[in-house]
């Protein structure tokens, strides 16, 4: 258990515990470490003897945590995390629109105006598709990737090429395998 030694902090959880528990079953205030005497106590004091109570140090408030469903959430946190960024770079590395709105849902006024927040402004229309020796080494280095999501194949190409826009190497894939 981790002990909780800020006033304010103790207050609002003796707060929380006072109305929360009100309704719970005798079990829950067991597990609690609450005798039912104390829940009344508790739900009849003032607004000032609640912030007496929260500052004697001799009352022990704590906080535990499930190990598991901490580590599920600092996943998921972790998971969000990646997508963000890596929605920030295909941004500022020029993808297109339609890119965005097929690999990350985002709809195009939103694009254009993320790509405006972060300078990544870029010239209406297609840009020029390189020499067919460089899309051949372009469409050989996306066959490469064995990566099965196309964010992260994307992003490795474009490590692989990162002077031509994310645009660039989207149409020059789509033309390779909009052929096969």
């Amino acid at each position: 258990m981790l002990p909780l030694l800020d006033t304010q902090v103790r207050l609002v959880l003796l707060s929380h515990v006072a109305v929360r528990l009100a309704e719970a079953q005798p079990d829950d205030l067991h597990a609690a470490g609450i005798a039912n005497e104390q829940l009344v106590c508790l739900r009849q004091l003032s607004a000032l003897d609640l912030n007496r109570l929260a500052t004697m140090r001799g009352l022990t408030i704590g906080v535990t945590f499930d190990a598991a469903e901490l580590t599920e959430g600092l996943r998921t946190v972790s998971l969000v995390n990646e997508a963000k960024a890596l929605e920030a770079y295909f941004i500022c590395h020029g993808a297109s629109w339609q890119m965005m709105s097929a690999l990350f849902k985002i709809r195009r006024k939103v694009t254009l105006k993320r790509r405006r927040d972060c300078g990544a402004w870029r010239p209406s229309g297609r840009f020029p598709l390189p020499d067919t020796a460089l899309r051949e080494r372009i469409y050989r280095a996306w066959m490469a990737i064995e990566d099965p999501d196309p964010r992260v194949r994307y992003y490795r190409l474009h490590q692989a090429f990162p002077k031509h826009p994310l645009a660039v190497l989207e149409a020059v894939v789509r033309g390779f395998e909009d052929e096969r």
